[in-house]
Protein backbone atom coordinates (compact mmCIF):
# COMPACT_ATOMS: atom_id res chain seq x y z
CA UNK A 1 0.00 0.00 0.00
CA UNK A 2 0.92 3.67 -1.37
CA UNK A 3 1.38 5.86 2.25
CA UNK A 4 -1.35 8.61 1.00
CA UNK A 5 1.55 11.47 0.74
CA UNK A 6 3.52 9.71 -1.89
CA UNK A 7 0.67 8.27 -4.04
CA UNK A 8 0.61 11.76 -6.14
CA UNK A 9 3.77 12.28 -6.32
CA UNK A 10 4.07 8.68 -8.06
CA UNK A 11 1.47 9.07 -9.89
CA UNK A 12 2.35 11.95 -11.31
CA UNK A 13 6.15 10.79 -12.09
CA UNK A 14 4.55 7.71 -13.70
CA UNK A 15 1.73 9.58 -16.21
CA UNK A 16 4.50 12.39 -17.04
CA UNK A 17 7.21 10.05 -17.88
CA UNK A 18 6.72 10.25 -21.57
CA UNK A 19 6.17 13.71 -21.54
CA UNK A 20 8.94 14.94 -19.52
CA UNK A 21 11.69 12.86 -21.43
CA UNK A 22 10.81 14.71 -24.79
CA UNK A 23 11.33 18.25 -22.95
CA UNK A 24 14.36 16.78 -21.14
CA UNK A 25 15.87 15.66 -25.07
CA UNK A 26 14.76 19.15 -26.42
CA UNK A 27 18.45 20.27 -28.18
CA UNK A 28 18.37 23.35 -25.87
CA UNK A 29 18.03 21.68 -22.71
CA UNK A 30 20.28 18.92 -23.70
CA UNK A 31 23.62 21.56 -23.98
CA UNK A 32 23.23 22.27 -20.42
CA UNK A 33 24.49 18.44 -19.20
CA UNK A 34 27.89 18.86 -21.68
CA UNK A 35 30.45 21.33 -21.25
CA UNK A 36 28.24 24.29 -22.44
CA UNK A 37 29.95 27.57 -23.81
CA UNK A 38 28.25 30.91 -22.13
CA UNK A 39 26.44 31.55 -24.91
CA UNK A 40 24.46 28.35 -25.40
CA UNK A 41 24.08 28.58 -21.68
CA UNK A 42 22.47 32.20 -22.35
CA UNK A 43 20.43 30.54 -25.28
CA UNK A 44 18.94 28.09 -23.01
CA UNK A 45 17.96 30.98 -20.10
CA UNK A 46 16.64 33.01 -23.24
CA UNK A 47 14.33 30.54 -24.50
CA UNK A 48 13.05 29.88 -20.61
CA UNK A 49 12.37 33.44 -20.40
CA UNK A 50 8.96 33.39 -22.09
CA UNK A 51 7.56 29.85 -20.19
CA UNK A 52 8.14 31.05 -16.73
CA UNK A 53 7.04 35.15 -17.49
CA UNK A 54 3.83 33.44 -19.08
CA UNK A 55 3.14 30.50 -16.61
CA UNK A 56 4.07 31.92 -13.29
CA UNK A 57 1.63 34.97 -14.40
CA UNK A 58 -0.87 33.10 -14.84
CA UNK A 59 -0.41 30.84 -11.95
CA UNK A 60 -0.52 34.82 -9.73
CA UNK A 61 -3.72 35.53 -11.88
CA UNK A 62 -5.48 32.62 -10.37
CA UNK A 63 -3.84 32.89 -7.05
CA UNK A 64 -5.04 36.69 -7.15
CA UNK A 65 -9.17 34.98 -6.71
CA UNK A 66 -7.61 32.77 -3.55
CA UNK A 67 -4.85 34.39 -2.11
CA UNK A 68 -4.45 32.32 0.70
CA UNK A 69 -4.81 29.30 -1.43
CA UNK A 70 -0.91 28.88 -1.58
CA UNK A 71 2.35 31.50 -1.73
CA UNK A 72 3.76 31.19 -4.84
CA UNK A 73 4.92 34.55 -4.55
CA UNK A 74 8.00 33.47 -2.52
CA UNK A 75 8.78 31.04 -5.43
CA UNK A 76 8.58 33.38 -8.45
CA UNK A 77 11.52 32.85 -10.70
CA UNK A 78 11.33 35.18 -13.86
CA UNK A 79 13.12 37.72 -12.18
CA UNK A 80 16.05 35.69 -11.26
CA UNK A 81 16.33 34.50 -14.90
CA UNK A 82 15.84 38.01 -16.03
CA UNK A 83 19.12 39.21 -13.95
CA UNK A 84 21.24 36.21 -15.06
CA UNK A 85 20.23 37.47 -18.55
CA UNK A 86 20.68 41.06 -17.55
CA UNK A 87 24.28 39.47 -16.52
CA UNK A 88 24.56 38.00 -19.88
CA UNK A 89 23.89 40.96 -21.94
CA UNK A 90 21.08 38.18 -23.48
CA UNK A 91 17.51 39.56 -24.74
CA UNK A 92 14.60 36.88 -24.09
CA UNK A 93 13.49 34.85 -27.21
CA UNK A 94 9.65 35.78 -28.06
CA UNK A 95 7.58 32.98 -28.84
CA UNK A 96 3.75 32.43 -30.15
CA UNK A 97 2.80 30.37 -27.55
CA UNK A 98 0.28 30.49 -25.28
CA UNK A 99 0.02 28.96 -21.77
CA UNK A 100 -3.20 28.46 -20.24
CA UNK A 101 -4.28 30.29 -16.95
CA UNK A 102 -5.60 27.57 -14.65
CA UNK A 103 -8.88 27.18 -14.17
CA UNK A 104 -9.33 25.09 -10.81
CA UNK A 105 -6.48 23.76 -8.25
CA UNK A 106 -5.60 20.12 -9.71
CA UNK A 107 -4.39 22.45 -12.91
CA UNK A 108 -2.92 24.60 -10.53
CA UNK A 109 -0.85 21.70 -9.08
CA UNK A 110 -0.30 20.12 -12.21
CA UNK A 111 1.21 23.69 -13.12
CA UNK A 112 3.27 24.17 -9.83
CA UNK A 113 4.52 21.08 -10.61
CA UNK A 114 6.34 21.35 -13.08
CA UNK A 115 7.71 24.36 -12.54
CA UNK A 116 8.71 23.13 -9.00
CA UNK A 117 10.14 19.88 -10.40
CA UNK A 118 12.10 22.19 -12.74
CA UNK A 119 14.01 23.73 -9.85
CA UNK A 120 14.98 20.67 -8.15
CA UNK A 121 16.58 19.61 -11.76
CA UNK A 122 18.36 23.57 -11.69
CA UNK A 123 20.20 22.16 -8.33
CA UNK A 124 21.91 19.63 -10.70
CA UNK A 125 22.50 22.07 -13.32
CA UNK A 126 23.71 24.90 -11.04
CA UNK A 127 26.55 22.01 -9.13
CA UNK A 128 27.50 20.89 -12.70
CA UNK A 129 28.22 24.24 -13.93
CA UNK A 130 29.14 25.94 -10.84
CA UNK A 131 30.21 29.61 -10.58
CA UNK A 132 31.11 29.67 -14.27
CA UNK A 133 28.17 31.75 -15.81
CA UNK A 134 25.24 33.87 -13.41
CA UNK A 135 23.16 31.54 -11.86
CA UNK A 136 20.61 32.71 -9.83
CA UNK A 137 17.73 30.90 -11.83
CA UNK A 138 18.85 27.13 -11.46
CA UNK A 139 19.90 27.92 -8.20
CA UNK A 140 16.48 28.01 -7.00
CA UNK A 141 15.85 28.33 -3.50
CA UNK A 142 19.57 27.48 -2.90
CA UNK A 143 19.80 25.28 0.14
CA UNK A 144 16.25 25.29 0.94
CA UNK A 145 15.61 24.00 -2.29
CA UNK A 146 14.18 20.37 -1.03
CA UNK A 147 12.15 21.81 2.15
CA UNK A 148 10.46 23.84 -1.20
CA UNK A 149 9.71 20.95 -3.15
CA UNK A 150 8.05 19.11 0.09
CA UNK A 151 6.11 21.83 1.22
CA UNK A 152 4.73 22.13 -2.55
CA UNK A 153 3.44 18.26 -1.50
CA UNK A 154 2.01 18.94 1.41
CA UNK A 155 0.22 21.17 -0.34
CA UNK A 156 -0.88 19.24 -3.26
CA UNK A 157 -1.81 16.42 -0.94
CA UNK A 158 -4.20 19.08 1.16
CA UNK A 159 -6.08 20.55 -1.71
CA UNK A 160 -6.37 17.71 -4.42
CA UNK A 161 -8.33 13.70 -3.56
CA UNK A 162 -7.52 11.33 -5.50
CA UNK A 163 -10.37 11.90 -7.88
CA UNK A 164 -8.18 14.96 -9.14
CA UNK A 165 -5.30 13.00 -10.36
CA UNK A 166 -6.14 12.82 -13.47
CA UNK A 167 -6.84 16.24 -13.82
CA UNK A 168 -3.52 17.49 -12.17
CA UNK A 169 -1.71 15.19 -14.92
CA UNK A 170 -3.11 16.44 -17.94
CA UNK A 171 -1.81 20.13 -17.10
CA UNK A 172 1.47 18.80 -16.44
CA UNK A 173 1.54 16.28 -19.52
CA UNK A 174 -0.09 19.29 -21.40
CA UNK A 175 2.49 22.01 -19.89
CA UNK A 176 5.23 19.98 -20.91
CA UNK A 177 4.38 19.73 -24.43
CA UNK A 178 4.24 23.46 -24.68
CA UNK A 179 7.04 24.27 -23.12
CA UNK A 180 8.78 21.55 -25.88
CA UNK A 181 6.98 23.56 -28.44
CA UNK A 182 7.78 26.92 -26.69
CA UNK A 183 11.19 25.64 -26.79
CA UNK A 184 11.19 24.41 -30.65
CA UNK A 185 9.36 27.86 -32.01
CA UNK A 186 12.18 30.06 -30.18
CA UNK A 187 15.45 28.15 -30.78
CA UNK A 188 15.10 27.35 -34.35
CA UNK A 189 17.40 29.33 -35.89
CA UNK A 190 20.03 29.29 -32.91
Amino acid sequence: MIHKQNELHLYLKEIIKNAHDKLDHQPILLQLLGDVSIDEYANALAALHGVYEAVEKNIMIFLANQPDLFDYQSRIKILALENDLKDLAKPPFISNIEFPTPKNVAELVGMIYVLEGSTMGGQFLSRKIGNKYPMRFFSGYGDNTAQKWQEFWVFANSVCSVEQYEDIGKMAILLFGLIESHLQDTTQNV
